[in-house]
């Protein structure tokens, strides 16, 4: 009798755990909700860069990779999160000293641009041209002497070589790729739910 009463108890216990499981899961996913389900991250685009959204869109349009614009918020959220002149931080891409670049829509045009010649370069690897956007196009063919596919350990190694060579504490930054995409992910993310929100509270006719 004892044995069937604790294993109607242990049954419980597991069904019990089991619904409180399911409602945590449920409301990380449910529409309604106001943050960034499985991260919980407020790291999304900010208001400042918000407000470039216009001329990005233009400007990769007319470079031909519109279909990037809402990456290109993100390099640019990851660069400077909108603060700075050289929103971009492409003045180094032109060959100038960092901060050079005296107009939000000048960066904006260098650091599209050179974002092309990366994306051209890569073969289609999207990590690898962002990757480059931060070290410069030669970790294009760093990578391409080595398998010719982007990976996080190629980034470090290149990195650290580079400020061995340059005498440098660091150089770049190797988990631009990461810190970009999670910008990217979670205002798609945050969207997405703001969209499913809104459809859940337009009143019936």
């Amino acid at each position: 009798m004892r044995k069937i009463i604790k294993l109607i108890f242990t049954s419980s216990l597991i069904i019990g755990i089991s619904f409180v499981l399911l409602y945590v899961i449920s409301s990380l996913y449910s529409p309604q909700a106001d943050h960034v389900p499985l991260l919980n991250d407020k790291r999304v685009i900010s208001p400042e860069v918000e407000n470039y959204r216009p001329i990005i869109s233009k400007i990769a349009k007319v470079n031909g990779i519109d279909q990037y614009t809402d990456l290109i918020m993100a390099i640019t959220m990851q660069e400077s999160k909108g603060k700075a002149v050289d929103v971009m931080q492409a003045s180094e891409s032109q060959g100038l000293p960092r901060n050079s670049i005296d107009s939000p829509q000048k960066s904006i045009q260098a650091g599209t641009h050179y974002f092309k010649k990366a994306l051209d370069r890569s073969n289609g690897d999207l990590s690898l041209a962002l990757q480059s956007y931060n070290f410069g196009l030669g970790f294009t063919d760093y990578v391409k002497a080595r398998g010719g596919k982007y990976t996080p350990q190629l980034a470090k190694q290149f990195s650290d070589e580079k400020a061995k060579e340059l005498n440098w504490e660091s150089y770049g930054d190797p988990n631009y790729v990461e810190h970009v995409m999670r910008y990217y992910t979670n205002e798609k993310q945050k969207r997405e739910l703001a969209k499913k929100k809104q459809l859940t509270t337009i009143p019936s006719r």
